[in-house]
């Protein structure tokens, strides 16, 4: 394999342009590599920490400095619609870049191996991390606009999506066991060395033919990538300003702020509730989160778009926001079951579930309104603004906590749905 992949006139079995079931794969294995990460700050160290005394405050640090990165990721859309080393293609040198700085992350936090009560040290790790997840990212983001056909976009965020929560699943299963009977550096370790095991696929796989493999093996910048290519910040600003000064976009903004916020306070709330309410170890809570992240990262893959793509994307998505409020509200009205762990166990499969419908719709309604030469940054924009509502969320659980603890999260929860539902449907972006 690595002999054909290193001859630039290679068979186009190994070029994503040209062949359809690998560029939904490597897609698939690539959001994989995102969710890893997710796993592990957003389930297994969260879950670890409430376990060991952490206040909500310290639990919702963690998860913002998690989640803060996601709304920078517009500075990476400029930066990469502006340079890249466009001879191995317009996306792929900042993918491989990227998935280079996870590993590397992952490995330094392994060798410093910070204790429970240096929160502020994992805070900075999750951030510095997270920071080249995001860029990943958004150079796949980029990639996607790029080589997707029309009529697959529905369908391939429904395989995206779905990666991303299944890698998220498998990070919080591996890293959540692992750091239960073992260690955080064996955790640390075993998720680098899957997440360099997903850079190799990325390094051996062309965009389009022609382009170089590596720096220095042969090959060219293509034709069609050179037009692209704005080559300056000024056109860059001016038709991302254009195209999201639009009056569908202006609208389906605060719905993706919203969205991202009720995400966030549950990816906290969970943990909480499993230490407070049910006294649950870390373990058992990162084994229910990662196996509702299987199911829905299954579901994502196999169903969600195929089914956004048959009913219309911004369709489900409303329709999957009003999901959210229900469940909610549901919590609500059954607080007097909250001691058994059968209400958790639900909502954790319910909300996950939700989430990743959620992803695929939000991102397929987005990646419509996409411009292709400056499709990382527009796209990036769309996504930084969820995270960035993400992190909001997170962070207010402090407040929230002060103000009714878990009941007043599922409220904040139930408020935000319904609004977000209601910019979603007045922004009539498609079906």
């Amino acid at each position: 394999m690595t002999e054909i992949a290193l001859n630039p006139e290679a068979p186009r079995l190994l070029t994503l342009s040209d062949n359809r079931n690998l560029r939904i794969a490597m897609l698939f294995v690539l959001y994989i590599a995102q969710g890893l990460p997710f796993g592990l700050f957003q389930v297994a160290l969260p879950a670890w920490l409430a376990q060991n005394g952490a206040s909500a405050a310290a639990v919702g640090g963690v998860l913002a400095m998690t989640m803060l990165p996601w709304s920078l990721k517009l500075i990476h859309g400029f930066v990469m619609d502006r340079y890249s080393f466009l001879a191995m293609g317009r996306r792929r040198p900042w993918i491989v870049v990227s998935q280079f700085g996870i590993v590397a992350g992952l490995l330094a936090m392994a060798v410093v191996n910070p204790a429970v009560g240096q929160v502020g040290l994992i805070a900075a790790f999750a951030f510095a991390i997270n920071l080249a997840s995001s860029m990943q990212d958004v150079a796949v983001d980029g990639l996607a606009v790029d080589i997707l056909p029309a009529g697959e976009i529905a369908r391939a965020n429904g395989f995206m999506f779905g990666g991303q929560a299944i890698g998220a699943a498998v990070g919080a299963a591996v890293s959540g066991y692992l750091i239960a009977y073992h260690s955080l550096p064996a955790a640390l370790l075993a998720l680098g060395s899957i997440t360099a095991t997903i850079l190799f696929l990325a390094i051996i796989v062309r965009e389009r033919p022609g382009e170089r493999l590596l720096p220095w093996t042969k090959g060219e910048a293509l034709k069609r990538n050179l037009d692209l290519q704005l080559g300056a910040l000024g056109p860059i600003i001016r038709n991302v300003f254009s195209a999201m000064t639009r009056r569908q976009t202006l609208v389906l903004i605060p719905a993706l702020f919203l969205a991202g916020a009720l995400v966030g306070i549950f990816t906290g709330l969970a943990p909480i509730y499993s230490v407070r309410m049910l006294g649950w170890e870390n373990d058992i809570y990162s084994g229910w989160s990662s196996q509702a992240n299987l199911v829905g990262g299954l579901a994502g893959a196999l169903m969600f778009g195929f089914i956004a793509e048959r009913s219309g994307p911004r369709r489900v998505l409303v329709l999957t926001l009003i999901g959210y409020a229900l469940a909610a509200m549901a919590m609500l009205a059954l607080q007097g079951y909250w001691a058994s762990s059968i209400a958790l166990i639900a909502a954790i499969f319910i909300f996950k579930g939700l989430n990743v419908m959620r992803s695929v719709t939000a991102g397929s309604v987005a990646m419509t309104l996409c411009t292709p030469a400056v499709a990382a940054t527009q796209f990036s924009l769309f996504m930084a603004i969820q995270n960035l509502g993400n992190s909001a969320g997170s962070a207010s659980l402090g407040m929230l906590d002060s103000l009714g603890g878990i009941p007043a999260m599922f409220t904040a929860m139930a408020v935000l749905s319904l609004l977000a539902a209601a910019f979603a449907f007045a922004a009539k972006v498609g079906r």
